[in-house]
C-alpha cells in the first residue's frame, strides 16, 4: 500500500496541511517544462492542468502566439522596455501558461487542479475563476505584488491555493 500524503504540517493559522507526493510531482514536471518549452525572455512558466482521477488533461507553458517573433529572440515589448517583474501586463503579448493550457486541454474532463512554477496574474485568475478548478498550488515570487489581491480573488469562489515553495525545496 503506497501512502499518499507525504508531508503534513501545521500552518501559522494551526490547520493541518498536507501536500502529496503527486502534487510535488506535478510541480517538478512544471519547472521542467517551463525551461524547455516557455519561449518568454523575461521569465519561463509552464502549467499543468490534473482532473480529480489525477490525469493531466492539459499543458501550457508561456510565450507568443503562433507566428510571430519569440519574446526571447527580440519580440517582446515588456523585455525591450526593461519593465520590472511582477508589474502590470498591459505590455505583454504572450499567452501566459494557465491561458494555453486551457486553450490545449481536453476541458471536457472538467480539470480540478491546476499547477504553475508562479503565482497567476489577474487575466489568469480571470480564466482560472471562470473554469472547474478548485485548487492551484503555486511557486511564490516575493516580487509579485498583486499576488494578495488575487488570493482574495480566488478566496471569493472558494478556490484554495498552495504554495509549494517550501515542500519543494524539502524534496
Amino acid at each position: 500500500m503506497r501512502i499518499n500524503r507525504l508531508w503534513i504540517r501545521l500552518d501559522s493559522g494551526m490547520t493541518v496541511v498536507s501536500v502529496s507526493r503527486k502534487d510535488i510531482q506535478y510541480m517538478q514536471l512544471c519547472l521542467a517544462a517551463s525551461q524547455i518549452f516557455s519561449t518568454c525572455g523575461k521569465r519561463q512558466y509552464s502549467a499543468v492542468l490534473v482532473d480529480e482521477l489525477g490525469h493531466v488533461v492539459g499543458m501550457g507553458y508561456n510565450g507568443g502566439p503562433s507566428g510571430f517573433t519569440h519574446c526571447k529572440d527580440g519580440g517582446c515589448p515588456r523585455l525591450l522596455e526593461n519593465s520590472p517583474n511582477g508589474s502590470s501586463y498591459e505590455n505583454c503579448f504572450s499567452i501566459h501558461a494557465e491561458a494555453n493550457a486551457f486553450l490545449h486541454s481536453d476541458y471536457s474532463s472538467k480539470p480540478t487542479k491546476l499547477y504553475v512554477n508562479g503565482p497567476p496574474c489577474f487575466s489568469c485568475a480571470k480564466l482560472i475563476c471562470n473554469s472547474t478548478i478548485k485548487d492551484v498550488f503555486y511557486l511564490a515570487d516575493e516580487n509579485y505584488l498583486d499576488w494578495p489581491k488575487i488570493q482574495v480573488f480566488f478566496n471569493s469562489k472558494n478556490i484554495q491555493c498552495w504554495d509549494l515553495t517550501k515542500w519543494l525545496h524539502q524534496n
